[in-house]
């Protein structure tokens, strides 16, 4: 389904509009998770999905980060793989404002624990 809305020099929302065209394209696909990993630290949980698209979409597969607190799941951290998932989860997390450079961030230690694996 696709909609579009041309308006030349008028106001949008209260946004300002000079010769703009907008699309907006809605497109439903389907995709597959899978759960990869876990790494358990107390009370929480670090977990790892890989996430397929739909066979013949142009869409690589990538992988998920989240923590679970017994409470909620909440992704953190993407990635082509799932050293770079967990990167980017621990990055997100350092970035906190909550996180000091002395808390414990598990996503840091999953980290550490995943190169561990790497090298057994």
């Amino acid at each position: 389904m696709m909609s579009e809305n041309t308006q030349q020099n008028g106001t949008e929302n209260g946004k300002q509009m000079n010769n703009k065209t907008e699309k907006q394209i809605n497109k439903v696909i389907t995709l597959d998770g899978r759960l990869v990993k876990t790494y358990e630290y107390g009370d929480c949980m670090v977990l790892i999905y890989e996430v397929i698209p739909e066979p013949f979409y142009p869409l690589e597969g990538f992988y998920i980060v989240t923590l679970d607190d017994t409470s909620t799941e909440i992704a953190w951290g993407i990635g082509s793989d799932e050293e770079e998932a967990l990167e980017s989860a621990a990055e997100a997390y350092d970035n906190m404002s909550f996180s000091d450079t002395n808390d414990f961030n598990p996503f840091r230690a999953a980290l550490d624990s995943y190169r561990g694996e790497d090298n057994e």
